[in-house]
């Protein structure tokens, strides 16, 4: 269980880099591209990548078997460690360097919501109530950083529940 602590830590660490370094270019090269979808998809792919490498890693250094536990366990350990770190440094980012830029995004998320809601015929009344809502919260707060935190683990650990069911392998019952 130590080995597989060391391996997820490790690939954790490498992932919550991985993560702050790809905010950092974004938020330098262009912040319109945090509501970019496609940046959206390939972060998921990333991400499940760091914690499907995990389980397989650790199964290799095992000698080829693997439980369910230890698989979910590897991934969830790497993807909750990345996540993290990243919303660490999401909070310091746009609650301490640069404030101005968690409203600029924001604005981009609520036009990108009304040309959504627009697309499928959504009552103006309906997009009014929705841009008064958005107004409201605070989705890059500390607070709202916590919560994307936690529903970020939610969503990994149902990924993580069919990796492990993907990945597992019991060693064969003598007879």
């Amino acid at each position: 269980m130590e080995a597989l602590r060391k391996n997820s830590l490790n690939l954790g660490i490498f992932l919550g880099i991985f993560l702050v370094v790809m905010t950092t270019l974004i938020y330098s090269i262009d912040i319109s591209l945090f509501t970019s979808s496609w940046i959206g998809i390939v972060n998921v792919m990333i991400i499940t990548g760091f914690g499907v490498l995990a389980a397989i890693k650790y199964k290799k250094n095992i000698g080829g078997f693997i439980t369910f536990k230890e698989v979910f366990s590897s991934f969830f350990i790497t993807v909750a460690l990345g996540f993290f770190i990243s919303t660490l440094y999401s909070i310091l980012l746009f609650n301490v360097i640069d404030t101005e830029a968690k409203a600029i995004i924001t604005d981009n998320i609520i036009k990108y919501s009304v040309e959504m809601m627009q697309k499928f015929g959504t009552k103006a009344a309906d997009i009014n109530k929705m841009i008064a809502e958005m107004e409201k919260s605070d989705s890059f707060g500390a607070l709202g950083q916590m919560k994307g935190f936690a529903f970020n683990l939610i969503v990994y650990s149902i990924i993580g529940l069919v990796t492990a069911l993907i990945i597992k392998r019991d060693r064969p019952q003598s007879l």
